[in-house]
């Protein structure tokens, strides 16, 4: 979005994904939430120093266990300058409980070079390639070929955009893990527990994202 640009631009932007992660965390302590998970977007600036592993870290000292209700998507909107430190970070927050997943594969320059040596829990599949899924053999193909890589590195899948279930049936037929678009819910100013479609959620769950 803008904003986030604005604030890679203005050399903001660890502030703003911390104070993004912190809202979080206080929203999954609230009543009514049980055990369910929270996914925050950090742009891959923040992860070229140390202070947002180090403020996310501190942040949840006091509740260590609910940093495994925590999802870190590491956005391509700023390109990561220093992948073996960055490296570093993401494994340090994952030996703390913390996944970490690769956000919009497929679309930035360095998708490959990111799920080659950035450790990751998870790869979303950019929701471009859902558009003309069920018309489209190439856009098939190549997210075929993206699950079958991620599988092979043993990590999990999530495809974006759904909004049909005719989309939703083709992406299950190829091996999908997970599945988020307006289909299973639409963004909300306040996040809440899905309610999926019984059919739909047989392999394909809902993913709640926030910002």
């Amino acid at each position: 979005s803008e904003s986030i640009h604005l604030a890679e631009a203005l050399g903001l932007i660890e502030s703003f994904d911390l104070a993004v992660a912190e809202k979080a965390l206080q929203m999954l302590q609230r009543p009514g939430l049980g055990l369910s998970k929270v996914a925050v977007n950090v742009s891959g600036a923040s992860i070229g120093a140390d202070a947002y592993v180090e403020g996310l870290l501190r942040m949840t000292a006091a509740s260590p266990n609910i940093r495994s209700r925590i999802l870190i998507e590491v956005t391509e909107t700023a390109a990561v300058g220093d992948l073996d430190a960055a490296t570093r970070r993401l494994t340090a927050l994952r030996k703390a409980g913390i996944q970490v997943c690769l956000d919009d594969f497929g679309v930035g320059a360095a998708s490959l070079d990111y799920l080659h040596r950035l450790p990751a829990d998870t790869v979303k599949i950019d929701g471009r390639f859902v558009r003309d899924i069920t018309t489209d053999e190439r856009s098939r193909s190549l997210v075929s070929h993206v699950v079958q890589l991620c599988r092979e590195l043993k990590m999990t899948t999530v495809v974006e955009m759904i909004e049909t279930e005719e989309q939703a049936a083709i992406i299950r037929g190829l091996g999908v893990d997970y599945g988020q678009g307006w289909l299973f819910g639409r963004p909300t100013p306040q996040p809440s527990l899905p309610i999926v479609h019984p059919v739909a959620a047989r392999r394909l769950g809902a993913v709640a994202g926030w910002r």
